[in-house]
C-alpha cells in the first residue's frame, strides 16, 4: 500500500472538518478513524514487506546453493583428475624401481652399483612424495564428495519441500473453486500467482454501490470460504479492498475511495472470522482504494472489473527457511 497516498487523503480529510462547521465528537471520531486507517497501512506495510524479504531470501539461498553445488561438481572433476595421474605418477616410479632394482641385482662394478643406489635414492624421494601427493588427492576428494552428497541432499529438501507446498497451494486452489462453483465465474476468479493463489470477488457479488455492508448472497459464499480456510491454518491471508477511479461521493466518516475500500476489507474479514477455526492473527485488511486496478482504461466495463475484494492467500515458508538455515 502507499502509504503517502493515504498522508494526503487524510491531510484533505482533516481540512476539510477543520473549515467546515462540524461537532467536535465527529471531529474525534473522524480523528480516530484516520489513525486506525494510518496504522492499518502501516502494518500492512510492513508484513508484505516481511514476506517479499523471505521470499528473496529463499531465492538467493537456493541459487547459493546451486552454485555451490557446481562448483564443488568441478572442484571434484578436477580432483579425480589429478588423482588418477598421481596414482599413473606412482605406478611408473615404482616400475622404476623395480627396473633399477634388477640391474642393481646384475651390475658388478662398484661404480655401477652406486650409480644405482643414488638414482634407487632420488627415485624413493620422489615416489613418497607423490604417494604423499596420493593420499592427500585422496582425503580432499572424499571430503568434496561428501560436501557435494550433503548438498545434494539439501537442494533436494528444499526442492520437495517446496513442491509439496505448490501441491497444496493446487489442492487448495481447487478445493476454493468447487466450494464457490455455484456462483459462477462472473462474480468470482480463483487464480494463482507467484505461488500465491488470488481469490478475486466482484462488488457486484458483496456490496451494493458505495456501501460496505457485505449482502446476503456474499456472506455465502465468504462462509464457503472460511470452511476451506479454517482446514488450513499455516495459510497467510490478505484481504485488499479495491475501488474504481470515481471520487467517491458519500459524507460522514467514510470520505474518499481510501476509506470506502478499507472498510470493505474489514467488513469480508469480520465474516470470515465469524468460523472461530480462522486464526485472525493470520489475516490482515488492506485498502487499495483505486490505485491497484486490473484494467486501466476509463471504460464502465474497466471500473466494474477494478471494483473488487481480493483474499490473497501465501503459503508459511517459515518451514523452508529454518532448512536453509540448518
Amino acid at each position: 500500500m502507499k502509504v503517502q497516498n493515504i498522508f494526503i487523503a487524510l491531510a484533505i480529510a482533516a481540512t476539510a472538518m477543520l473549515t467546515s462547521c462540524v461537532t467536535k465528537e465527529k471531529y474525534n471520531e473522524a480523528q480516530a478513524l484516520a489513525s486506525k486507517y494510518y496504522d492499518d497501512a502501516r502494518n500492512c506495510n510492513e508484513q508484505l514487506e516481511s514476506a517479499n524479504v523471505k521470499n528473496r531470501e529463499l531465492t538467493d539461498e537456493l541459487e547459493r546453493l546451486k552454485a555451490a553445488k557446481q562448483k564443488i561438481e568441478s572442484d571434484t572433476t578436477n580432483l579425480s583428475r589429478e588423482l588418477k595421474r598421481v596414482q599413473e605418477d606412482c605406478a611408473r616410479m615404482q616400475e622404476q624401481n623395480m627396473n633399477l632394482l634388477e640391474k642393481l641385482r646384475t651390475s658388478k662394478s662398484k661404480e655401477e652399483v652406486q650409480a644405482l643406489m643414488a638414482e634407487m635414492q632420488d627415485l624413493q624421494s620422489k615416489l613418497v612424495k607423490r604417494e604423499d601427493a596420493l593420499f592427500q588427492a585422496e582425503r580432499e576428494l572424499a571430503d568434496k564428495q561428501k560436501e557435494l552428497e550433503e548438498k545434494n541432499k539439501k537442494i533436494s529438501e528444499l526442492d520437495e519441500l517446496i513442491k509439496e507446498k505448490e501441491r497444496k497451494m493446487q489442492e487448495i486452489k481447487d478445493k476454493i473453486k468447487n466450494a464457490l462453483a455455484s456462483y459462477g465465474d462472473d462474480g468470482i476468479q480463483v487464480t494463482t500467482r507467484g505461488g500465491r493463489i488470488y481469490v478475486s470477488l466482484d462488488e457486484q457479488l458483496l456490496f451494493q454501490s458505495g456501501k460496505w455492508d457485505v449482502n446476503k448472497n456474499g456472506e455465502a459464499a465468504l462462509r464457503n470460504l472460511s470452511d476451506i480456510l479454517a482446514q488450513h491454518s499455516d495459510l497467510n491471508i490478505l484481504v485488499e479492498g479495491h475501488t474504481d477511479n470515481i471520487p467517491y461521493g458519500g459524507s460522514g466518516n467514510i470520505t474518499d475511495n481510501w476509506d470506502l475500500s478499507v472498510k470493505r476489507a474489514t467488513a469480508v474479514v469480520k465474516i470470515l472470522l465469524q468460523n472461530s477455526s480462522v486464526d485472525p492473527a493470520n489475516i490482515t485488511a488492506a485498502g487499495r482504494s483505486q490505485y491497484c486496478p486490473v484494467d486501466s482504461e476509463n471504460t464502465a466495463a474497466a471500473r466494474q472489473k477494478n471494483r473488487r475484494t481480493e483474499i490473497i492467500l501465501s503459503p508459511d515458508i517459515d518451514e523452508v527457511l529454518k532448512l536453509i538455515d540448518n
